[in-house]
């Protein structure tokens, strides 16, 4: 392992927030922990830790001692592990719950029914008597997580939300004991039997709801393959993907997933990307440009040279990307686990005072006792720890399915406040690479003539100049056949012979002048913000290529769309300020800002967070890392630099920039969802709690009361995954 290493665990048996909190809180308490995060609504955790100090086996352990299950696992593994034997026990324990629980309310209709008419006293007393002993096995093998809870909170001398549900249970046992023993009227209907079940189904449907939640991970892994065919000596084998190094190659057939990341060496494929972007429609990639593992391939058979092994491939980053992002809580959530905190002692004083109050009003013993179960089982504040992590699990695989990676739950919440975009021009807002856009020509000279020079002169030049010249004189059918020796001249251009074809500057070296007609364009050109290369034939100016870099596709939409929501935008960039003024107008962004450095960048962002603004930062290259970093919210496209990807909070795979309104728009979404459960779970436990106190509710209601409330805010956080995009 390496000096930091991570790992995952798959955690059974948490049944609340608190639960997840103090799982947390023991893992940062293990020798050489530096991080650990626990995300409730996905039950895993993850932790950094240095290998020298502990290991996987300790913290395992660490994590059993409080009573829950632990798996092991590499959180950006593909296959992911499954606690299948405390699914298979829990399924069990609800199972013979709703068996017991459905005897015992046939016994209590016959009960009931008999009281109406002349049943015999000695079968009374029997069917109660059997009720009581259906309960008996409800009471504690069914609700054995609840005891196990207890006691491990008990042993740390720690009060669990375990602790009120299991003495409400055993209050509600007790009382409908001694209403037995006493033959006392109605007691039977509040058998634990009934109120353990009802606690359990409420649990699982939880359950299942915060798998639908964070299903994004699995639905991600699962889309990998597992096997693919590498070329061997002409051959095709079958071989795990695991086994494939960066330099194999692998056929891929039509209609089947990619199982790497690589170059494609097949003249051209169409694959369907929206795992990665969202974007239903095909892309096209050519011979030479790398596609990501997990697309699928709908042409025809392809093949691809390996670039980088499954365990550092896209898949793989995207899943462990996921995994952090879940484990991370946002502000809110951390505000909400410390009012929690309190709630199991408080329910506790407040069960206890509803019992006295209801002896002193004169109420039985057996009554005062049930008043006080159901308000230690009404009370347990579920809804409230839950309804935040289910709500960010919900945005974060909703973000996944649109192509918008968020690294944290935190990601979410600061994209929420936004409230102004400094976006990077080249690369995000352009293209990033420059587009003939007019030539000029001297009174003596064609197009076709300058163009064709310029391309004998710059012939196979790197320079972004060169290259857009090439693909212009490509596109009009010019294939020239430059001379053999060129002599690049930093800053200025190129010269080839006779040929030249470069700045101002590097004509006046010559001795070329301008003519007066040619001079006026060049000087209208570069005012409007274009570039210019001049072409010089000999020692007589032949013209000049008006060059710029033009806007991404959607790129104005993008910044309409931001202006709708209340975000205002301002163009940065390191050109001269003519050209981003020209961008800046073209995408209709108000302030454009020229000659940015790096350091200036990062100075733009820092002066906005001092003036209080919340402020976002959107750029592609190396250059922005510093402001990305340093912004509220760094966003970035996925074929950035790796540097500038790690920098950001979110990063998108499609390069359509209509990705960052969609992206801050989900999450004032999650916002919005998470606010609504806090509301909805803090009217429940406001109505619920004293309507238990004053015995409008017994323990039997009370127990579907609180597996609602869970239900109805895991509900409203499912509600994400129909987020529709901004485009």
């Amino acid at each position: 392992m390496s000096a930091n290493a991570e790992i995952g665990f798959v955690l059974g048996g948490l049944r609340c927030a608190g639960c997840a909190a103090r799982v947390e809180r023991e893992l940062r308490a293990a020798p050489g922990v530096s991080e650990a995060a626990v995300n409730f609504a996905g039950s895993r955790a993850l932790v950094r830790f240095d290998p020298g100090q502990s290991d996987v086996a300790a913290l395992a352990t660490r994590i059993e001692s409080l009573g829950y299950v632990a798996h092991a696992f590499d959180p950006a593994a593909s296959v992911r592990p499954a606690p299948t034997h405390e699914a298979r026990l829990a399924l069990a324990r609800l199972l013979v719950a709703a068996f017991l629980a459905g005897n015992v309310m046939v016994i209590s209709f016959a009960l009931y029914f008999g009281a109406l008419g002349d049943i015999d006293a000695g079968l009374r007393r029997g069917l109660r008597a059997l009720a009581l002993c259906l309960s008996l096995p409800a009471l504690s093998w069914c609700a054995a997580p609840f005891w196990r809870g207890a006691w491990a909170g008990a042993r740390r001398r720690e009060l669990t939300l375990d602790v009120p549900i299991v003495l409400g249970i055993s209050t509600a046992f007790v009382a409908t004991a001694l209403g037995t023993l006493r033959e006392a009227r109605d007691v039977f209907s509040d058998s634990a039997a009934t109120i353990v079940f009802l606690m359990l189904l409420g649990r699982t449907l939880e359950r299942s709801a915060r798998a639908r939640a964070s299903a994004a991970i699995d639905a991600l892994a699962a889309r990998a393959p597992r096997r693919a065919l590498r070329r061997e000596r002409g051959a095709l084998a079958e071989v795990d993907v695991e086994a494939l190094l960066a330099g194999d190659r692998v056929v891929v057939p039509a209609g089947q997933r990619l199982p790497v990341d690589g170059r494609l060496l097949s003249p051209a494929a169409d694959l369907d990307e929206s795992l990665l972007t969202g974007e239903a429609l095909p892309a096209t990639r050519r011979a030479g440009e790398l596609v990501n593992g997990g697309v699928l391939n709908l042409s025809s058979e392809l093949e691809l040279e390996v670039t980088r092994p499954a365990s550092q491939g896209t898949i793989a980053r995207l899943v462990g990307l996921l995994e952090r992002a879940q484990a991370q809580r946002p502000e809110l959530q951390r505000a909400v686990d410390r009012v929690a905190a309190w709630f199991a002692p408080a329910v506790l004083a407040v069960a206890a005072a509803t019992c006295v109050g209801a002896v002193l009003a004169g109420s039985s013993g057996v009554d005062a006792a049930l008043r006080g179960a159901a308000v230690l089982i009404v009370a347990c504040p579920c809804a409230l720890g839950l309804g935040t992590p289910a709500a960010v699990a919900a945005a974060l695989g909703r973000g996944a399915q649109l192509g918008l990676w968020f690294k944290s739950g935190a990601a979410l919440e600061r994209a929420s406040r936004i409230a102004r975009v400094l976006i990077d021009k080249t690369g995000t807002l352009t293209w990033g690479r420059l587009e003939l856009r007019q030539v000029l020509c001297a009174p003596t000279a064609s197009p076709e003539r300058v163009l064709e020079l310029a391309a004998d002169a710059l012939g196979a030049s790197s320079h972004p100049i060169a290259d857009a010249v090439r693909r212009a004189a490509s596109s009009r059918g010019l294939a020239p056949a430059g001379p053999a020796e060129r002599l690049t001249l930093p800053g200025l251009g190129v010269e080839a012979g006779a040929l030249a074809c470069g700045s101002r500057e590097l004509l006046e070296r010559r001795g070329v002048a301008l003519d007066a007609s040619l001079a006026a364009a060049a000087t209208a050109a570069r005012e409007a913000g274009d570039s210019l290369a001049f072409v010089a034939d000999g020692g007589k100016a032949v013209g000049a290529l008006v060059l710029g870099d033009s806007l991404r596709p959607f790129a104005r939409a993008a910044i309409q769309s931001l202006g709708r929501a209340g975000v205002s935008c301002a163009l940065v960039s390191g050109d001269d300020l003519p050209a981003v003024r020209r961008a800046a107008d073209a995408a209709d962004i108000g302030e454009a800002i020229g000659r940015a450095t790096p350091e200036s960048k990062l100075e733009r962002v820092r002066s906005e967070l001092e003036r209080g603004v919340h402020v976002a930062f959107a750029g592609d290259g190396i250059n922005d890392a510093a402001a990305l970093a340093a912004a509220e919210l760094g966003f970035a496209f996925a074929r950035g630099s790796d540097v500038t990807v790690e920098a950001a909070d979110v990063v998108s795979h499609d390069p359509d920039l209509r990705s960052l309104p969609t992206a801050l728009a989900l999450g004032r979404a999650a916002m919005r969802r998470i606010r609504e459960n806090l509301a909805l779970a803090v009217a429940y436990n406001a109505i619920a709690v004293p309507l238990a106190i004053a015995g409008v509710i017994g323990p039997l209601s009370a127990a579907l009361a609180m597996s609602g409330s869970s239900l109805v805010v895991t509900a409203n956080a499912l509600r994400l995954q129909r987020f529709g995009s901004t485009r």
